[in-house]
């Protein structure tokens, strides 16, 4: 990947500043407005007056060589991780979060992602409730595979729930996909633990992007932080399930002041996760049903493409009659082996047989209180 326009001298002072105990991005822009640049700061002998530091960042700026002894050392360890900086000043950074009027001074960016093309491709972010249900894990597998296989690029928070199935449909289509995180992107740093493998398969044609140096501990501030990336970043963002006051509303909120288009799934109306959801579409969010009420939007020279992908089927022909009815008899909805068994006419314990093994298979699932659903294709 290319690195900046800018030196990497310039690179080994701005990591130098950003490694400092509670030394965000304003106090960043700051400290490389009053002397110049991040160089400069970094060598300064005195500290101006004009610069109007809060107390905390202030005591890190003053104690800097206590803090970080070597800069050159530190930036030998970042670029041995294989993290680098996509800084303003350089013609990969991101063209749309550059639009925005909050955006980061600069990015750390890990992977093998071409981030010349995300200037030329459409970028939709898909969120959504870390408590998902099935209805949302599908529709989220289900948009991110076509959304990929249409061209798009899918990013999200690599968080619990929607965004960990939107990144994993995008990988299923053989695609790239953006994670947006609100710590560190270094190994150490990843959470949820959880989803660490998930951010190891992103990495060969993806990334992880994070405004904070590896090391950073995810704190609750930083959430909102990390939603105006993964807004600014994008076309639109997509939000699958919600519930009122979720962080994916937050998300969508930042759009639409970013004047990005937003889109909604509607759910059931019972359902507390969709309340979120339903509100935007009050509130003239896009109602979605199909990838293509996406492209509509952000690429409709897209369109097409998605009408071209093959259907997905899954290939039954190796299980028996009885495993194969049982599979029928699944759909989206969850169903409790209680009425697979009446609807089919076979014996309680045969479907669950038959279900256990649809369930190695990777063909059903088994959402808790024996009720299951089909896998999303």
């Amino acid at each position: 990947m290319k690195t900046s326009s800018m030196s990497q001298e310039e690179h080994i002072y701005l990591h130098a500043l950003r490694s400092l105990p509670l030394f965000g991005d304003k106090s960043l822009r700051k400290v490389i407005t009053a002397f110049g640049s991040a160089k400069d700061a970094w060598l300064a002998k005195e500290y101006p007056s004009s610069l109007a530091l809060t107390p905390k960042p202030r005591e890190s700026f003053v104690h800097r060589h206590t803090h970080v002894p070597s800069p050159e050392a530190t930036f030998e360890k970042l670029c041995a991780d294989g993290t680098r900086l996509l800084t303003i000043h350089d013609a990969l950074y991101p063209r749309l979060l550059k639009e925005i009027p909050d955006h980061p001074y600069f990015l750390y960016v890990r992977g093998h992602f071409d981030w010349e093309s995300l200037n030329h491709r459409p970028a939709i972010a898909i969120v959504g409730s870390r408590k998902f249900t099935a209805y949302g894990e599908q529709v989220a597998l289900r948009l991110a595979y076509d959304l990929t296989q249409a061209g798009c690029i899918v990013v999200s928070g690599l968080a619990f729930g929607i965004d960990k199935k939107a990144h994993t449909g995008a990988l299923d289509a053989k695609g790239a996909t953006l994670a947006v995180l609100g710590g560190g992107i270094d190994d150490p740093s990843i959470a949820p633990r959880s989803n660490y493998h998930l951010a190891q398969n992103i990495l060969p044609e993806g990334a992880l992007v994070s405004e904070h140096p590896p090391g950073t501990t995810i704190l609750p501030a930083y959430f909102a932080l990390r939603n105006r990336i993964i807004a600014g970043i994008c076309h639109g963002t997509l939000v699958i399930e919600a519930a009122e006051g979720s962080g994916s509303l937050i998300t969508a909120t930042l759009a639409l002041d970013y004047n990005r288009e937003v889109f909604a799934i509607p759910g059931s109306i019972f359902s507390p996760t969709s309340s979120g959801t339903h509100m935007l579409l009050k509130h003239g969010a896009k109602l979605v049903t199909h990838a293509r009420d996406i492209l509509e939007e952000i690429a409709p020279e897209k369109i097409s493409v998605t009408k071209n992908v093959p259907q997905k089927k899954r290939d039954l022909s190796g299980l028996s009659p009885q495993v194969q009815k049982i599979y029928q008899a699944l759909s989206h909805e969850p169903v409790h082996i209680n009425t697979l068994a009446k609807s089919t006419g076979i014996s309680i314990g045969e479907a669950q047989s038959a279900l256990t093994l649809l369930e190695l298979q990777g063909f059903a699932r088994n959402i808790g209180a024996m009720q299951y659903i089909a896998t999303p294709l």
